[in-house]
């Protein structure tokens, strides 16, 4: 099984010509500034992540893809599933007064779209408990789930060994799921890390490029669950991955980041 997350940062690692293209998107920045009031970045302070990918049927994963996108082959003739979530101290959205923040996102590992990126992701599903960043991203034409109760929740934290890992998505309408796990305290490594989740809107194609400097990934193990009639669990098609005998996530790790931008373009 290929793994993007772990072939993305074994390719930082290997050489050090990769990871300034990787850490500095300066060429959407720039593009950005063109495309009014839908662009916007965001800045993220003192966040710790949970990331998780598993094997899907690729046909049926591509049907969640809307075009242009195409969800990649893992090289087994599987796509990719990406869970994420991640609280930060410090979330400011388009200049704004900064505030804690957590997001959580659902997607499919697609090709490269432009070529940046050490990791490009269709975005099947995406909730925050920021009222400010779900009004402009909706403002991009994503659909984004409003949750002021999100839980990213480790016990105790910060770890200590290994400690407990829940994040449970309930937003008052539209679909939730969660995450039940473990994350650990030993780090892994460090590396530069450009993260692209993209949508297709009204608008157009929108990108949410997460640019950060330095990330550290730690050990993590979880399962997610969700009804069935949820995008995530018709995607899955089951009420759980790593749970009630369906297929499991095979690489987890936590992350944690002391800045990133996101920069969120439509075109």
């Amino acid at each position: 099984m290929s793994h993007p997350i772990r072939a993305a940062v074994a390719a930082c690692l290997a050489t050090l010509a990769v990871a300034p293209a990787l850490s500095s998107p300066s060429h959407e920045q720039g593009d950005s500034s063109r495309g009014g009031s839908r662009d916007f970045t965001v800045q993220f302070g003192g966040c710790a992540e949970y990331v998780g990918t598993g094997p899907l049927p690729l046909a049926h994963a591509q049907s969640f893809v809307k075009a242009p996108y195409a969800a990649a082959d893992d090289g087994q003739g599987q796509a990719t599933l990406v869970v994420r979530a991640a609280q930060c101290r410090s979330v400011a959205v388009d200049g704004g007064r900064a505030a804690p923040g957590i997001v959580a996102h659902i997607g499919v590992v697609i090709t490269p779209p432009d070529g940046t990126g050490a990791i490009n992701n269709f975005t099947i599903a995406y909730a925050t408990n920021s009222a400010r960043l779900a009004q402009r991203l909706e403002r991009a034409g994503l659909p984004v789930l409003l949750d002021a109760d999100l839980v990213y929740e480790v016990s105790p934290n910060p770890p200590v060994g290994s400690s407990e890992l829940y994040v449970e998505v309930s937003p008052e309408r539209g679909a939730g799921w969660s995450v039940l796990g473990s994350v650990n305290a030993a780090a892994l490594f460090s590396t530069p890390f450009l993260a692209n989740w993209w949508a297709s809107t009204p608008q157009g194609k929108l990108k949410m490029a997460t640019d950060i400097p330095l990330i550290t990934f730690k050990p993590a193990q979880a399962t997610v669950s969700t009804r069935r009639a949820t995008p995530l669990g018709q995607l899955l098609q089951a009420n759980g991955y790593g749970s009630f005998g369906a297929r499991a996530i095979d690489f987890n790790v936590r992350g944690e980041f002391e800045v990133g931008t996101m920069t969120v373009t439509v075109r």
